[in-house]
């Protein structure tokens, strides 16, 4: 009984310490072979992550409210956490990246910037990327035989997420009598571009920012401390005011 015992105790250590070491690249249902994991472990708990739930604030017990506009600039230090990477790589993207994806995957809606109602006019994927192309027109000098004409050519161009200098914020502060908290929060985000014509900054659209919670919590960039066991969520981000505007 004894050396049974110890010969389990034997084939479940072999079977474990062989478990640690990879002989073969996996491969695919179709053959093609899986993009090994560049990590320590396989980090599911980000797709599993649902933002923490809004207390309920009754009508009754809003004691004080206020809006709040504050304006984000994308280039400043404090805030290229939300502009780099540039381009998504190693698992992170930048903020503009994110949304875009999601707006295009149909996770996210992106609202049209009306005024003076934020939300009435939802851009659907197709509008989104619609919105990305703009034509507008160029004008070019040519030379014909009565001499040099000038013609106006279409110019295409693309909006990218680089593109995106700074965030609008709208936000509400408000007294809540029942838990005698003063608190805040974020209704909705505009995207801002710069205008290369006529200079300034440009609002392209909007994001109703408690249905983008779920998205953003499971898209991770700023490494805490350069610790790359705890990295920050955009939700964390915004809601612990990580930011400078």
């Amino acid at each position: 009984m004894n050396k049974l015992v110890v010969f389990v105790v034997v084939m479940l250590w072999a079977q474990l310490g062989w478990a640690q070491y990879d002989k073969t690249p996996n491969l695919k249902a179709n053959g093609d072979i899986q993009v090994p994991n560049a990590d320590i472990v396989e980090r599911t708990h980000v797709k599993e992550r649902f933002p923490i739930q809004y207390p309920y604030v009754r009508e009754s017990d809003l004691m004080w409210q206020k809006r709040i506009w504050r304006d984000i600039d994308l280039v400043q230090k404090a805030n290229h956490p939300f502009y780099f990477p540039v381009e998504p790589k190693h698992g992170r993207a930048s903020f503009a990246s994110v949304v875009f994806d999601s707006i295009k995957a149909g996770n996210l809606i992106a609202y049209s910037p009306n005024d003076p109602m934020r939300f009435q006019l939802p851009m659907y994927a197709n509008e989104f990327e619609d919105m990305l192309f703009q034509i507008d027109t160029v004008p070019s000098v040519i030379q014909t035989a009565e001499g040099q004409k000038t013609v106006y050519l279409p110019d295409t161009s693309e909006l990218y997420p680089s593109d995106i200098k700074r965030l609008r914020v709208m936000e509400d502060w408000y007294f809540d009598k029942q838990r005698s908290m003063f608190e805040f929060r974020i209704i909705g985000i505009g995207f801002l571009a710069e205008n290369r014509k006529k200079g300034g900054f440009e609002q392209k659209f909007w994001i109703y920012y408690p249905h983008a919670r779920r998205v953003l919590s499971r898209a991770e960039n700023i490494v805490h401390g350069g610790n790359r066991a705890q990295m920050f969520s955009y939700t964390t981000m915004f809601e612990k005011r990580r930011f400078d505007g």
